[in-house]
């Protein structure tokens, strides 16, 4: 049961450290991973960055608001406010690099509610 949960933090822990690296580099760490493992072999890489990182896409649907600002469900409120922030600045109108005020509506529906979901769950326990 502790190594269980041993595992768990350190998987909670490379997923949020992922979740960073996107915010600040605007790639994952399973990417970046992966152009690193490719020196030795993309067979090596393609395992290296799936015994870290799993396969976490294929478990959220497409519409799921944690698929939309591109972090984890178990990733840190101050990294899902930092993916929201990166976002909200690129499609802005007035700031935008690529403007689209529908998808910063659909950014800021999707920070909303597991922002939402998360508050509730805090007043429940």
């Amino acid at each position: 049961m502790a190594a269980q949960s041993r595992a768990r933090r350190i998987l909670r822990g490379l997923r949020t450290l992922d979740d960073y690296s996107k915010i600040l580099t605007g790639k994952r760490l399973s990417h970046i991973g992966g152009r690193a493992m490719s020196i030795f072999g993309e067979g090596l890489g393609k395992k290296v960055t799936k015994s870290f990182f799993g396969n976490q896409d294929a478990e959220l649907p497409p519409d799921s608001p944690y698929r939309v600002l591109g972090v984890y469900p178990d990733s840190y409120d101050s990294a899902v406010r930092g993916a929201f922030r990166s976002l909200a600045r690129d499609f802005h109108p007035d700031t935008g690099a690529k403007p689209d005020p529908a998808m910063l509506q659909k950014v800021t529906e999707a920070y909303n509610t597991i922002m939402a979901e998360r508050s509730k769950s805090n007043k429940e326990s």
